[in-house]
């Protein structure tokens, strides 16, 4: 384990052992500023001389790895899970906006039309945005800790085509089901036979509609194999919930997102240098000789083809949530109240050591018996009394972090002690 130092400006240098860093502190020449991953501000003039630092990334869309090295060993690991639930709390909120214009209220006129973001040109979608920011937060925080001199970050590429229809090759990428139409709702028409697929005809209703089987709502696509058509008659009946059709979520959404987020980087100014796939799974397979994870690879990415680092035994684990919670009410009738600020002195997602263990408040009760959870939700204890023994070891932030332990190259969990000195930086 290894300490990282920042100076009087706040200048990353590079990381020192913990018993360097405990000598400093105890001789009042330095103070801890961040618990996991565990820093030190100097607190005297310093040379700022540092060593080369390179850092890798591995993108992604649902986890994202990230390291640094430097003279053959690895300084920093981690391993970020995004987010999953933005489209979701957009529709939730799109639902108690359009509820709120039908009560006996204020006239809340809809105003998606009018606002400027919905409009604006090269505007991301809500989910794609809250990942596309999570890697740059990831290496905006690798840049305040180390003293990073080179970026690589691997870029990866899907071939859609190949992942919907696995046996195309050749001159097939050309000779599409869509060869010949419009666009897709002419092809969909012209595959249906231009006939209702569910009443097939008997509602005498010649108006047809494109119905996606899977509503984008729930992470449906616009593929053809995603669209039916519809008479209107039919159409509305489904809505209205008379009938349902089943149908297979998209196996190209974390392809396509991929797709979007390797464009949108590659746009935003970031200087690095961009390595591929077969590199990394070369370096990790045949030169370092690790297991498949998403920091490991991270880890091969920063290495030359050669080169053979040492590496860390412990790993940060990071996780995205929420910035708070609204929700105020539950209940049939919403008769049941839900705080949502400080309970105890306490709020959701805060980390506590508590006489069943440490964990993150995962659930709140007036009586005073908290439900904490690890970085993942997993159940520690459902009846934790906050109200004794309890301490809280770091506040709520958008992005919970855990320490790891690698042991026999099999992760196993446990919550590093961050209440003392002592305990934050031996090993």
């Amino acid at each position: 384990m290894l300490v990282f130092v920042i100076n009087q400006n706040k200048k990353p240098l590079m990381p020192c052992k913990p018993s360097k860093a405990r000598k400093l502190l105890q001789a009042g020449k330095a103070k801890v500023v961040r618990n996991t991953p565990f820093t030190i501000k100097l607190l005297f003039g310093s040379s700022g001389y540092t060593q080369p630092v390179i850092a890798g990334m591995d993108t992604g869309s649902k986890v994202v790895g990230c390291a640094a090295i430097a003279n053959g060993k690895v300084l920093y690991q981690s391993e970020i899970y995004l987010r999953e639930n933005v489209s979701k709390k957009m529709e939730q909120r799109k639902m108690y906006r359009r509820t709120r214009r039908g009560r006996k209220t204020r006239y809340r006129p809809s105003r998606f039309a009018n606002r400027g973001n919905s409009r604006r040109e090269g505007r991301l979608a809500p989910s794609i945005r809250s990942k596309l920011e999570a890697h740059f937060r990831e290496k905006r925080f690798v840049e305040s800790l180390l003293p990073v001199t080179e970026w690589k970050v691997e870029l990866a590429s899907f071939d859609i085509h190949k992942i919907t229809n696995p046996e195309v090759s050749g001159i097939g990428y050309q000779e599409g089901d869509l060869k010949g139409f419009y666009n897709v709702k002419a092809y969909v028409l012209d595959r249906d036979g231009y006939t209702c697929q569910h009443c097939r005809g008997k509602s005498k209703d010649s108006r047809l509609h494109c119905h996606h089987i899977v509503f984008r709502s729930q992470k449906g696509t616009d593929a053809p194999e995603n669209l039916i058509t519809l008479c209107e008659t039919c159409h509305k009946a489904l809505h209205n919930g008379e009938f349902k059709l089943s149908g297979n979520k998209s196996k190209t959404k974390h392809a396509t997102e991929i797709g979007i987020l390797k464009s949108q980087i590659r746009k935003s100014g970031w200087s690095f240098a961009e390595t591929f796939g077969y590199e990394t799974k070369y370096r990790r397979e045949q030169v370092l000789k690790l297991l498949k994870t998403h920091y490991f690879d991270a880890v091969a990415i920063c290495c030359r083809d050669d080169q053979n680092v040492e590496v860390e035994d412990s790993v940060l684990l990071k996780r995205n949530v929420s910035r708070g919670d609204y929700q105020q009410r539950t209940g049939k009738r919403s008769e049941k109240k839900i705080p949502t600020g400080k309970l105890f002195g306490l709020r959701k997602f805060d980390l506590v050591k508590t006489s069943k263990g440490i964990g993150f408040v995962k659930g709140k009760r007036s009586s005073g018996f908290f439900a904490i959870s690890d970085l993942f939700g997993n159940k520690i204890s459902d009846s934790v009394n906050v109200k004794k023994k309890c301490r809280r070891l770091s506040a709520r932030s958008t992005t919970l972090v855990q320490m790891v332990q690698m042991t026999h190259s099999s992760p196993t969990c446990h919550f590093r002690q961050a209440g003392t000195v002592e305990e934050g930086v031996s090993c």
